[in-house]
């Protein structure tokens, strides 16, 4: 589920950080892991059935509530296959760990089951047996989407109606309708078409995982040739591809 999320997630063109590493008994986690945790606006926990068993996950959650606290960072849990009151209260397999964990780590039990309430009360999603996986994951990434701040623009936004005409455009594309589409946009010379293309292009294309802009295609013809500016076009997407 985790993999198909953070797939889903990459589509989007948001930048997800996934730990597939894994730590020797005991290991504290490591400063690229708290680094990360740091830096993000948000973090999703997936709670799973055994997800309390692990220290480390534990460690991680109680960072990433230090970070609410701290940075004013957005947790969206997800609970998948669990009850979010066996979270919070830790009950069933969770109360189960927890008495391993009072034997083993008693000194952080406190701080953990603190992070575990904290969590438990947030608003989130339930994966369970009638959840259909697919839509859930949509719904996430939708979510998570809208949460994130658009990107900024080096547009000025104080000139007047583009706003209204970058809505209009960002309309015509219907993203997430799927398929290709081509938009032409007509006019007189010094218009505002570039500007409004750039401002199109600098608020949509983290959306996709690769993007370019091609500017000036006309003196760029004249001074080069077309294949030279799909070269561009080529080693940028190959470029993205590799990152």
């Amino acid at each position: 589920f985790v993999d198909h999320l953070y797939a889903a997630l990459a589509q989007q063109g948001i930048l997800a950080y996934k730990d597939d590493e894994t730590l020797p008994r005991g290991e504290r986690i490591g400063p690229t892991l708290l680094k990360a945790i740091q830096e993000s606006r948000i973090a999703l926990v997936v709670f799973s059935e055994n997800y309390a068993d692990s220290s480390w996950c534990l460690d991680e959650l109680a960072h990433i509530m230090e970070c609410v606290d701290t940075k004013g960072q957005i947790v969206e849990p997800i609970f998948y296959f669990v009850d979010p009151s066996d979270v919070r209260k830790q009950k069933g397999k969770y109360g189960k760990a927890f008495r391993k964990h009072k034997r083993e780590n008693k000194h952080k039990v406190g701080s953990w089951r603190k992070a575990l309430e904290k969590a438990g009360n947030l608003s989130g999603w339930v994966i369970d047996e009638n959840s259909h996986e697919a839509k859930c994951t949509k719904e996430i990434v939708g979510t998570i989407s809208s949460r994130l701040p658009t990107l900024t623009t080096n547009v000025n936004k104080d000139l007047i109606g583009i706003e209204t005409r970058l809505q209009d455009l960002k309309s015509k594309l219907k993203m997430g309708s799927g398929g290709v589409r081509i938009i032409g946009i007509w006019g007189v010379g010094g218009g505002g078409k570039t500007t409004l293309a750039s401002a199109a292009y600098a608020e949509i294309s983290h959306r996709f995982e690769a993007h370019c802009l091609l500017q000036n295609i006309r003196e760029g013809v004249k001074q080069a040739c077309l294949e030279k500016l799909q070269e561009k076009f080529s080693r940028t997407y190959f470029e993205k591809q590799k990152t």
